[in-house]
Order: C-alpha cells, then sequence, then structure tokens
C-alpha cells in the first residue's frame, strides 16, 4: 500500500488562496486571501478588484493600471483581497487565521486588528513591510513561507 503525504495545513491554504488569487480583476497584482476559523474551516474567500458592478480593470484598466508597483497606489481602483474577505464573512468575530498570497497592507492590517484574529500566514512580502510590523507590534503570529517570523526577522 502506497503512502500518501498529507499537504500541511498552512500550505493547504496558501494553494487555496493562490487559486483565488486567479480570480483578481485588477491588472496590477492578483490577490487571494483566505479568512479561517479556530476548527480550520474556511469562513470567507477574496481576491482584489474593482467594487462590484464595476466594470473590471481586466476589461478597462483604471487610471493607476499601469504605474509601477507601490506608485500612485491612490489611482488603482482595487479593493484588497483581504479587506474583500472580511465584508464576505458573515462572523468576523470568528477569524482566527488570514492566509494570504502577499503579506497584507498597513490598511488591511487595520482591518484585520479589528478582529480576533490571531495569525497572517503569507508567502510573498507586500512592496513595504509596515504591516507585518505593525502586525507583530501588536502581538500577533505572522508566518512566513511556513517559518514563525520575528520583528528582527523581517527582512
Amino acid at each position: 500500500m502506497a503512502v500518501v503525504q498529507r499537504i500541511g495545513v498552512h500550505d493547504y491554504f496558501l494553494q487555496i488562496a493562490s487559486t483565488v488569487a486567479k480570480r483578481a480583476t485588477c491588472v496590477r497584482r492578483s490577490v487571494g486571501c483566505v479568512l479561517v476559523n479556530d476548527k480550520n474551516h474556511i469562513i470567507a474567500t477574496g481576491y482584489n478588484g474593482v467594487e462590484s458592478k464595476a466594470v473590471h480593470c481586466l476589461d478597462s484598466p483604471c487610471e493607476g493600471a499601469f504605474d509601477p508597483r507601490g506608485e500612485r497606489k491612490g489611482k488603482c481602483s482595487a479593493i484588497h483581497a483581504e479587506d474583500n474577505a472580511i465584508r464576505q464573512c458573515l462572523d468576523s468575530e470568528s477569524i482566527q487565521i488570514c492566509y494570504t498570497t502577499i503579506s497584507p497592507c498597513p490598511a488591511c492590517i487595520k482591518k484585520l486588528l479589528d478582529t480576533p484574529c490571531k495569525a497572517i500566514c503569507f508567502s510573498k512580502y507586500y512592496s513595504n513591510h509596515d504591516g507585518v510590523l505593525a502586525w507583530l507590534k501588536a502581538g500577533r503570529v505572522v508566518i512566513h513561507n511556513g517559518i514563525l517570523m520575528r520583528d528582527r526577522q523581517v527582512q
């Protein structure tokens, strides 16, 4: 009988977040987010894109669509994946872990800090580390590529 190697829980949810990101409608970046409760059940997902009923940037790029990442962010029309996931969540008080393809920006960190979410888990860093540092300063857990991070380890 062949033994099947079971995927770890963090890799499992990060792979789901990566699949969710494939629904993103932003030209600049595709991000996916999965919110999980204390039973490791998915309670919401989200991806980045414009508000509902608006024309997607894939169909008609917004004013900031082709700006270099990290520049003129105010011109981008996308709502971030974490924000969309929180909006989709029927019970934001049950959020325990946020899995996202890219570390949350400072604005999304503020929204997540307003929930009982204990940990963020991601595979790539956002253009700056301010969000991750704010999360750590609040005493919450950061897991980057399966490794528990400390503030001195954030690069």
